[in-house]
């Protein structure tokens, strides 16, 4: 008789869906947090038409650009459990990510941001990177 494998498994595609998720809302905390202190700290006297415009131009960059660094750095944590499919496990991140991300808006504006195609780009590039860099790493290391 063997004794049964207790080896962890290898591949991690929950884990990889819930940190796309978790890039995304934290994603949008830092779009609620920038603007709220732009409005209550730094600029106090903004009127609401002026507001409601610095929201939408500061949601759609930040959305861009944190949403970016968020999946790498999501991703990038990730790779430590991994021992292989580095990439695929980046990209499922970013696609999680991008998911809840036009779902929102879809929900919310009833469609799609121009930008978010690039945020979308970027997303995939970003996950699909610290895969790659990962995969260097333990090839570098075996």
């Amino acid at each position: 008789m063997t004794a049964p494998d207790n080896s962890p498994p290898q591949d991690r595609w929950l884990r990889a869906v819930g940190y796309g998720l978790l890039a995304e809302i934290a994603t949008i905390f830092t779009i609620v947090a920038v603007v709220l202190v732009y409005r209550y700290v730094i600029n106090r006297e903004m009127s609401e038409a002026d507001y409601v415009a610095f929201s939408e131009r500061a949601g759609a960059w930040l959305g861009v650009i944190a949403g970016t660094i968020y999946v790498y750095f999501f991703a990038h944590r990730l790779m430590r459990l991994l021992a292989s499919r580095f990439v695929a496990h980046g990209i499922v991140v970013a696609l999680a990510a991008i998911a809840l991300s036009i779902g929102g808006s879809l929900a919310g504006h009833q469609g799609v941001p121009p930008l978010y195609g690039l945020a979308s780009a970027l997303k995939l590039l970003a996950g699909g990177l610290a895969g790659y860099l990962a995969s260097r790493r333990a090839h570098l290391t075996s």
